[in-house]
């Protein structure tokens, strides 16, 4: 299990990157241009929205091939607070879970396009309760050119706080990896936009260990107050497990391994030939 210390240098890496003006280097979560009383990359508790996904360069002059995608949905998620970095049982601070419904929608880059399902701690959507939902996307048969900015869009829903709950936001990190060769020895074969390393994800040359894409879902403070006793309140941040991330993360035919995405496939034309296996058993 990672301990929460490992996350500690996150803060200062994103304020460096915004000092530096280097914020758009990474694949992570596009800032909204709509202006309005919360930041860039906020949602407000309650909403069903729509996201882009954010594609600025491939892997060092190498086009994208393929993407997958992560979201910390899972019960074994890692949960704490932003400010101690105490584990915390998010259930009892939201209702639902980080991303709910999340859809991938239709795009130019990639030909196929899947999502996988998987068990998460249950949840009531259109009064009825669901305990499996959308884990990860999969974006194979694609190619996004180096120096071309590719916008990957998607929508989903996000949790309401619990009224006794003294959680103001919710962080929620994403796992992202853009695929560019099949090759294993090489570096510029990936970019893995993680934060940290797990045991498929191993190699420094291509893991943005410190870095995490990421969204805020902020509470209505309005129409949700914080109960007496809170004061100022606290914010949570949830990250995707190791184990779901070598689980879902990895795509079949690309470096490290085999995915959850499943084996077999057509011959894949827009890959140099290599085979596509982008199909997906549940």
């Amino acid at each position: 299990m990672l301990q929460p210390k490992r996350y500690i240098p996150i803060i200062s890496f994103l304020g460096a990157m915004i000092i530096s003006g280097n914020a758009m280097a990474h694949t992570t979560v596009m800032s909204k241009n709509t202006p309005d009383s919360y930041n860039s990359r906020d949602e407000l508790e309650g909403n069903t929205s729509l996201n882009h996904f954010s594609i600025p360069h491939g892997c060092d002059g190498q086009s994208i091939r393929a993407q997958s995608v992560v979201f910390p949905n899972g019960a074994d998620s890692i949960a704490e607070r932003s400010d101690t970095e105490e584990s915390v049982n998010l259930q009892d601070h939201i209702e639902g879970n980080p991303v709910m419904g999340a859809k991938p929608a239709v795009n130019s880059l990639f030909k196929k396009i899947k999502t996988l399902e998987g068990s998460v701690p249950a949840f009531t959507s259109h009064g009825t309760e669901k305990t499996e939902d959308v884990r990860a996307f999969v974006y194979t048969n694609g190619k996004l050119n180096d120096g071309l900015l590719g916008i990957i869009p998607w929508s989903a829903t996000f949790p309401t706080f619990k009224s006794d709950s003294c959680a103001t936001a919710l962080t929620i990190y994403i796992a992202i990896a853009n695929y560019c060769t099949k090759s294993t020895d090489d570096t510029d074969r990936a970019d893995i936009w993680i934060g940290r390393l797990t045991e498929k994800f191993d190699d420094e040359d291509v893991v943005s260990v410190g870095f995490w894409p990421y969204l805020k879902v902020v509470r209505d403070l309005e129409k949700n107050p914080l109960p007496e006793g809170c004061d100022e309140g606290f914010e949570i941040s949830v990250y995707p497990s190791d184990e779901a991330i070598d689980e879902y993360l990895p795509v079949d035919g690309y470096w490290p391994a085999e995915g959850k995405n499943g084996k077999g496939g057509k011959k894949d034309k827009d890959d140099g030939g290599h085979e596509d296996h982008s199909g997906h058993n549940h």
